[in-house]
């Protein structure tokens, strides 16, 4: 079995050092550089777009520093781990918020980016490992009704059942496969937490779609239909969702 690659992109206003780690990494033929910039906002453009395994940012940087890209890609739930990089060691304590997998400090060599990279390698088996669980966990449990609240009392419904959710100031409806529409007087992240399903993804900032009625995605509109029979819904989608259908890729875009 070949092991797929483990891709990056390097964040950093210093063009020497950039090129330096670029040397460095391509010495490991595990490493794939997908792409590097000195300009952090060219950089967020191209960790949403590429979506790497891991990204090697700069701290202090004009502009932008690596601690706010950092906060960008949690903010737009980039499956992407970050390696701070810095010739400045006051930077860690505060770097620790955002959970980076490692955090060099500037002149660094290859010894160091042996243990990033088998970090990062132990952490990738962990996380697979508990997604093969949570998947079994899922799959041999008992498909039970969910019970949420409605402005008239509360409703039983099958997650299976829903193909959308969608916020409504604190209210959130429910679309079902049957094309009945509940409207449940709990916020959007509530009901998701109570459903707490692996098909529900969300669309776009408001909106959760079910992956088991999704047909297409248009991505020159941003837009994805899901379908049940007679049912055809069309949604907005947001440039990160995107992203992330297009690193499954296993469903249609157009």
């Amino acid at each position: 079995m070949v092991s797929k690659n483990i891709t990056a992109i390097i964040v950093d206003d210093d063009e020497e050092a950039m090129s330096l780690l670029e040397i460095y990494l391509k010495a490991f033929q595990e490493i794939e550089v997908m792409d590097k910039t000195v300009n952090p906002k060219q950089g967020i453009k191209l960790l949403i777009r590429k979506m790497p395994d891991i990204v090697f940012l700069d701290i202090d940087m004009p502009e932008i520093n690596g601690l706010e890209v950092a906060e960008i890609i949690k903010e737009n739930h980039l499956n992407t781990e970050i390696v701070f990089t810095t010739a400045h060691s006051k930077y860690a304590f505060k770097s620790l918020s955002v959970k980076p997998l490692d955090y060099l400090v500037k002149p660094f060599g290859p010894e160091e980016l042996i243990s990033v990279i088998n970090r990062y390698k132990t952490k990738s088996k962990r996380k697979d490992l508990e997604r093969r669980m949570d998947l079994f966990i899922r799959n041999t449990r008992n498909n039970q009704k969910i019970k949420l609240t409605t402005q008239s009392g509360i409703v039983f419904i099958n997650p299976d059942e829903i193909l959308m959710v969608q916020a409504e100031t604190n209210y959130s409806y429910i679309y079902l496969t049957n094309n009945n529409t509940e409207l449940i007087t709990q916020n959007l992240q509530k009901i998701i937490d109570i459903i707490d399903s692996p098909s529900l993804v969300k669309a776009n900032r408001s909106t959760y779609i079910n992956l088991q009625y999704l047909r297409r995605i248009d991505k020159k509109n941003k837009k994805c239909v899901l379908n049940h029979q007679n049912i055809v819904i069309e949604e907005p989608i947001n440039r990160s969702s995107l992203s992330f259908f297009e690193k499954l890729n296993c469903f249609p875009i157009s």
